[in-house]
C-alpha cells in the first residue's frame, strides 16, 4: 500500500497541471450531454471545487477523493447523492488520464453502498387512490363554487378554477395510472395524444430519450379525463401545443414544469389527508407498479408498463408481495407457539389463498372452473 502511494504521488508530481476550473468546463464542454445533464455535471463538480478550495487542495491524490467522499457522508447526504457527486469526480479524471493531463486518482475509490432492495417512498393502496382523486374532484368543485359568488371577474376565476382542477384530475391520472413520470407529463405535446381503433395511446419522452418514442396505452377513463381538460383550455391549443400548461396572469399558456407537477400532485395528496415524507409525486408512479405486480403476479408484464430497461429496478415492486408473505408467516409462528397450529383443512386454504395475488386466484378459478 505504501509502495502504491509513493508512486502515485511520484506520478502527480511529475505533472505540472493543476485542478483548475478551466479543467472542469473543458470537461463539460467534452462529455456532450443535454443542457440539463450537463448541468448536473456542472453542480456536482462544484461541490468538489468548493471542498478542493476549502482544504486548499490543487493536486489532489487518491487519498483526498476518499477524503471527499467521506466528508459528504459525513455532512448527512445520503448514500446515493453521495454515490452521484462522486459518480461524476471519477468521470472526470477518468477523462483526464484519457487525455494526459492528471492520473485517474479515483479509479478505485468506492462509492457508498445503496441500498436497492426498497423502495425510497411509498405506495398508496387502491382505496387511497380512490380517495385522492374524491378529494381533488371535491377540492375543484370548492373551488369553482367560490369562484361563481365572487363578485369581481366572476367569468375568468371560474373558468381558471374548471381549468385548473380538470388540469390536476388528468394529471393525477397519468401519474398513477399510466406511471408517468413528472417529466414525461411536462415534456407531452396535445399531438401526443391519439386515438387508433378505439384505443388512446400517448407518446412518451421517456427518461434518457431524445424524442417521444414510446407509446403508451390510456385506460378510457384516463383518455376521457385530458380530453375534458383540453376542451375547457382557454389558450386555444393546437397539436404543437404543450398537454399541460400554466393558467397564470403572466405565465398561462406555457408549458408546465415538472417541479411545479410535483408541488401539485404533494399537495393534493396532503389536502386528502396522506402527508408523509414518504409521499411524493414520485409515489404514484410507485403505485402504479406496485398495484400491476400484484394485478398481474408477473414481473415481466410489469417491467413492460413501467417501462423499465433494467429488470432489476422493476424488482422493487416485490417487496409488497414480500412484506403480506412475511406477515404471513409471522401469524403462523404465533399461531404454532401457542399451540394453534392450523389442522383444519379449510383454515389452511383460507391463508393459502390470502397469500395469492388477484392473478394467481383467478387462475386458479378457471382450473376449477374447467374441471367443473
Amino acid at each position: 500500500m505504501n509502495e502504491l502511494k509513493a508512486y502515485q504521488a511520484q506520478e502527480i508530481e511529475a505533472t505540472s497541471t493543476a485542478i483548475t476550473g478551466n479543467l472542469f468546463s473543458d470537461f463539460v464542454a467534452w462529455i456532450d450531454r443535454s443542457d440539463k445533464t450537463a448541468r448536473t455535471y456542472i453542480t456536482n463538480l462544484r461541490q468538489f471545487a468548493y471542498w478542493m478550495q476549502e482544504t486548499g487542495t490543487t493536486q489532489p491524490t487518491r487519498a483526498d477523493i476518499v477524503a471527499y467522499r467521506n466528508d459528504l457522508t459525513a455532512r448527512g447526504l445520503k448514500p446515493n447523492t453521495v454515490t452521484a457527486y462522486l459518480r461524476v469526480v471519477k468521470e472526470f479524471f477518468c477523462w483526464t488520464a484519457a487525455q494526459g493531463l492528471y492520473p485517474n486518482i479515483a479509479a478505485t475509490v468506492r462509492a457508498p453502498k445503496v441500498d436497492h432492495s426498497t423502495h425510497k417512498k411509498d405506495a398508496l393502496t387502491p382505496h387511497e387512490v380512490q380517495e385522492v382523486e374524491q378529494s381533488i374532484d371535491a377540492t375543484a368543485q370548492a373551488k369553482t363554487e367560490a369562484a361563481a359568488a365572487a363578485l369581481k371577474d366572476t367569468a375568468g376565476r371560474v373558468q381558471r378554477s374548471e381549468e385548473q382542477g380538470k388540469r390536476l384530475r388528468a394529471i393525477y391520472l397519468l401519474a398513477v395510472n399510466a406511471g408517468l413520470r413528472t417529466v414525461e407529463i411536462s415534456r407531452a405535446n396535445v399531438k401526443d395524444l391519439e386515438t387508433k381503433g378505439g384505443q388512446a395511446w400517448l407518446y412518451i419522452w421517456g427518461k434518457g430519450h431524445t424524442e417521444p418514442d414510446q407509446k403508451k396505452a390510456l385506460a378510457p377513463e384516463v383518455a376521457a379525463a385530458v380530453k375534458e381538460y383540453l376542451a375547457c383550455r382557454s389558450d386555444r391549443p393546437t397539436g404543437n401545443s404543450p398537454l399541460f400548461v400554466s393558467t397564470g396572469n403572466r405565465s398561462g399558456g406555457q408549458r408546465i414544469a415538472s417541479t411545479t407537477i410535483s408541488t401539485m400532485l404533494k399537495r393534493a395528496m396532503q389536502e386528502a389527508g396522506y402527508n408523509s415524507e414518504r409521499l411524493t409525486a414520485h409515489s404514484l408512479r410507485h403505485t402504479a407498479g406496485t398495484n400491476v405486480q400484484q394485478l398481474t403476479g408477473d414481473i415481466y408484464q410489469t417491467q413492460k408498463y413501467m417501462r423499465h430497461a433494467n429488470p432489476a429496478t422493476t424488482e422493487i415492486y416485490l417487496h409488497n408481495e414480500t412484506e403480506q408473505q412475511e406477515a404471513a408467516i409471522a401469524q403462523q409462528l404465533y399461531n404454532l407457539y401457542h399451540g394453534q397450529q392450523e389442522t383444519d383443512g379449510m383454515t389452511q386454504l383460507e391463508n393459502m389463498l390470502q397469500r395469492l395475488n388477484p392473478a394467481q386466484i383467478a387462475q386458479l378459478a378457471g382450473i376449477a372452473q374447467a374441471m367443473a
